[in-house]
């Protein structure tokens, strides 16, 4: 099955899907998807394990009996230099990567055709960051920070090889299309012609008040958006890819499992979902896993992250397969696992938090800023100038799991103050660029009387008025304002050190407030154990030949929480990482 119809491309616009996420989930706090805003929905439906027996180890319990398949059930055998297991970000750059070094390629989807979400990514220094002019970056510095805060539970090297040498892969991604528009700032213009494609650096140019060198938690200036969707790039690349005419493309088909001969990884079987019966395919060099994350699989959700069950977080996904499931299931932890691979101890569930509940096109109320926030009893209980994710923590710490944030009439002024972050106000426009989609991080009064006309957002023209309205101690609320107050204007946050310069009191009418609950976990990342080649490994760390991963199927890139400082993380690593794991499985290295 070569080549690829127009009509099998998947690939959800960033629009789209926040607003297929928005509807229906009035009063939930919305959350971000790797780069790009979104808002919470109510609990997804989870995709099944198979039934099975656990692990004679007992290990794995959400694992389940590798299955058997037997040569009646084959419809179809192929021999290819490279197999790839997903057709996602980093598949898609594996499939491009490998068949234009000559390799013939067979490329497994259990999707219609590719598959993709949002579209930022973090870019690194090189030709389109020099375009911008933006300042050239130490990759070291950027990378001790990602460590920071994983708590030094990855690889170095994975990220240091991504960060000196994205730019490069960057390029030779969108050049896949050519008539891609590149915009001079995040909020320039675009062209009719070029709506449904370009590419702008996000947050820039900066705020005036903005040094991402002063910030306890900074957000460094390497952002781009792919917009409306990353979709016609990627597909742009698949077709690049089947151009060579070295590729095949298997849509509608799952693997369900890896042939090992010899601890070596030589192959695949894959059921074709319109006759049930399986291809097998045997790949000369090597096979790429690229099958993203399992956020959608309670069993595995529940064995290396329960919290995210235990506090009830609602998940995002858009994306189904051809049997109308969503395909984040986690199949390429089993594969890996029933082929004796070594899965990372340390996961990290991403939910960053993107402030009140958001609007039908995905924007919040007012973000995170760090306005003051109140819990139930009306008590102050953070510094509330932190990015997403650890508001995300905060709340899910309180009584009732929401909190309260406050603003007032000055807000136009202060925003200008606030951090040029992910989900975060820091840019007053009341103008909106033609076709531009980047306004997250712009807040306008027409956006905020909405939101209150909407019921996403409370006024009122006294404190007291304001209180009445919502669920909290007004007492105490009260009296935790008059604190707040006198702090503000001593210039001195002595309760929880948030810096002078966000220290805003609430004097001024009308007087706002939102209620933000617990946000939305778009994705689990915890692959299996992996290094800067892709390889993976089995339970003694010693390298499996054949067998390499990409994407959120590659492990030790993320720990305990999806760090936010480096926007679009994600999206960047998995291309890098699926353009080098197309080559290296060509020249099996």
């Amino acid at each position: 099955m070569e080549g690829r119809e127009k009509e099998n491309r998947t690939g959800m616009s960033r629009r789209d899907f926040l607003r297929g996420a928005a509807i229906g989930t009035a009063g939930v706090a919305m959350t971000g998807v790797l780069g790009a805003c979104a808002p919470a929905s109510t609990q997804a439906p989870v995709g099944e394990t198979p039934a099975g027996e656990p692990t004679p180890s007992g290990k794995l319990p959400w694992l389940g009996k590798e299955p058997e398949i037997a040569d009646a059930n084959v419809e179809a055998t192929t021999t290819v230099d490279v197999i790839v297991i997903g057709a996602g970000v980093a598949g898609v750059a594996a499939t491009r990567s490998a068949s234009e070094e000559g390799a013939a390629v067979a490329v497994f989807e259990k999707g219609k055709g590719p598959q993709c979400r949002s579209g930022e990514y973090a870019v690194i220094n090189g030709k389109l960051q020099a375009r911008w002019g933006r300042d050239t970056m130490d990759p070291d510095e950027l990378v001790d920070s990602h460590m920071k805060e994983s708590s030094y539970k990855i690889k170095r090297s994975i990220m240091s090889r991504w960060a000196k040498e994205n730019a490069e892969v960057f390029d030779w991604f969108i050049a896949a299309k050519p008539d891609l528009y590149i915009c001079d700032t995040a909020r320039s213009d675009v062209p009719d012609e070029h709506k449904d494609a370009f590419l702008a650096p996000l947050l820039h140019p900066l705020p005036e008040h903005y040094n991402f060198k002063e910030e306890q938690f900074p957000t460094f200036p390497t952002s781009v958006i792919l917009s409306p969707s990353q979709a016609p790039v990627v597909n742009a690349n698949m077709d690049k890819a089947i151009s060579t005419g070295k590729v095949k493309t298997y849509y509608g088909h799952f693997v369900e499992k890896l042939i090992m001969e010899n601890g070596r990884c030589t192959g695949v079987y894959a059921r074709n979902a319109q006759t049930g019966k399986y291809v097998k395919a045997i790949a000369n060099k090597g096979v790429i896993l690229a099958t993203g994350e399992y956020a959608s699989n309670d069993e595995i959700v529940n064995y290396y992250c329960p919290e995210v069950l235990e506090n009830n977080i609602p998940r995002i996904w858009v994306n189904i397969d051809v049997e109308g499931n969503k395909t984040n299931t986690g199949d390429g932890l089993k594969l890996g696992a029933w082929a004796g691979a070594k899965i990372q101890q340390h996961h990290a569930p991403m939910i960053h938090h993107m402030g009140g509940e958001a609007d039908i096109e995905g924007i919040g109320v007012m973000g995170i800023a760090g306005f003051l926030q109140l819990d139930a009893n009306g008590k102050r209980f953070m510094n509330e100038d932190v990015p997403g994710q650890q508001v995300e923590n905060q709340i899910e710490l309180l009584k009732g799991q929401y909190s309260y944030q406050f603003w007032d009439a000055k807000w136009k002024d202060e925003i200008q103050y606030m951090p040029a972050a992910h989900g975060t106000p820091c840019y007053y426009d009341e103008s909106t660029p033609k076709n531009n989609a980047t306004s997250a991080n712009h807040k306008s009064q027409a956006q905020l009387d909405k939101a209150v006309a909407d019921g996403r957002c409370v006024k009122a023209d006294t404190l007291e008025e304001l209180l009445s309205k919502l669920e909290i101690d007004q007492e105490t609320a009260r009296k935790s304002i008059q604190r707040y107050n006198e702090l503000c204007h001593k210039g001195k946050d002595e309760d929880f050190g948030k810096v002078a310069k966000r220290l805003f009191p609430l004097e001024t009418a009308p007087f706002y407030a939102v209620k933000m609950t617990t946000a939305a976990m778009l994705v689990c990342i915890g692959g299996l154990e992996s290094d800067e080649e892709c390889h993976t490994f089995d339970e003694n760390r010693n390298v499996i030949p054949g067998l390499y991963a990409a994407g959120n199927i590659q492990g030790n890139r993320y720990g305990v929480e999806y760090p936010i400082s480096l926007k679009g993380v994600s999206h960047a690593t998995a291309l890098f990482y699926g353009y080098i794991a197309g080559k290296n499985a060509v020249k099996q290295i």
